[in-house]
């Protein structure tokens, strides 16, 4: 089967487009025949060899997949072959076929386009998983750092599901309008020179930072922490760890928590897998829409993920 392969550390251009062994299908597994890919900034770190886990070389990169299940292993008795599925797998994805356990497999209604599906599993999972962890409740103030982004996006949609306030950080305009469609009630710039002014423009208080960010972000977004305020750290996309003072944590009663959806997937499966019925519902409902703004050839892989380094994409690119 076709498949991009990286073959060396580094950037988008140094994947191959070559033929690699059909995937096996196991006990606890389905096999899916793609018809789409998500395409993530984690893939960039995957194939640079700065992401939290490095695969044996040479691999197949790519996370999120949509298709038609071709092959179920046993154990599997809630797919069949032929059903629409979308999934989450930590490698793999950039290929005619791929093979996932089945808790990071959820079922697509028919209604819903592989391109949109490919563009659901880890942005919403992912999302769903970090409101969980910031025990968030209807009616608190919460800020989400690259509202634009996948997984941002999706964190503002499900925020405004549970009823709580959202103030969105945005790079430009055309981010904003991505942040606007989805729900966010204010929107403040991240390129801003003082965040915590900026901030306080729009709320008196911060209860909850969704942060994949890090570095600066991190560290100005903190100032407006209210007493009890939590801070959800999904990622560094900034390239800068951010250190913390925790006499303030302590003195607030604040805390701060990772939120790893991948590991997640493999230390506590039955979570993710209670998740999918629900988001598959609000998906077919149009609660939550997956913002999908290019749709590129399977080929133009290494174009996509070069887009996405450089910070020029607005919504989701999906491979088609």
């Amino acid at each position: 089967m076709r498949a991009w392969k990286c073959v060396t550390w580094g950037g988008p251009n140094h994947l191959k487009l070559g033929n690699v062994p059909d995937p096996e299908c196991g006990a606890g597994q389905v096999e899916i025949m793609v018809n789409a890919c998500g395409v993530n900034f984690a893939d960039l770190l995957l194939i640079s060899g700065r992401y939290q886990v490095r695969p044996e070389l040479p691999f197949v990169p790519g996370m999120e997949v949509a298709g038609r299940i071709t092959r179920v292993g046993e154990g599997c008795e809630m797919f069949s072959v032929g059903d629409k599925a979308a999934a989450y797998v930590k490698h793999g994805g950039y290929a005619d076929r791929v093979v996932a356990p089945i808790a990071q497999v959820v079922k697509i209604p028919e209604s819903i386009s592989f391109s949109a599906a490919a563009a659901f599993p880890v942005s919403y999972g992912s999302a769903e998983l970090a409101l969980d962890r910031a025990g968030l409740s209807a009616g608190e103030v919460v800020v989400i750092g690259g509202a634009a982004g996948a997984v941002g996006a999706a964190c503002v949609e499900l925020v405004k599901h549970r009823g709580a306030v959202v103030i969105a950080c945005v790079g430009d305009s055309a981010k904003e309008e991505i942040a606007r469609a989805c729900g966010a009630d204010e929107i403040v710039s991240s390129r801003s020179h003082n965040l915590k002014t900026d901030l306080q423009k729009v709320a008196s208080r911060v209860d909850v930072i969704i942060d994949p960010i890090g570095g600066s972000f991190f560290e100005e977004s903190l100032q407006m922490l209210g007493y009890g305020g939590r801070v959800v750290s999904l990622g560094f996309a900034s390239g800068k760890i951010p250190s913390i003072r925790l006499n303030h944590f302590l003195v607030k009663h604040q805390s701060v928590v990772g939120s790893s959806f991948g590991l997640t997937c493999v230390k506590d499966p039955d979570l993710i897998s209670a998740k999918w019925p629900q988001l598959a519902e609000m998906l077919e409902a149009g609660q939550i829409n997956p913002r999908v703004s290019q749709i590129r050839p399977f080929a133009e892989l290494p174009a996509a993920l070069q887009l996405l380094k450089d910070r020029k994409v607005a919504g989701r690119i999906v491979l088609n």
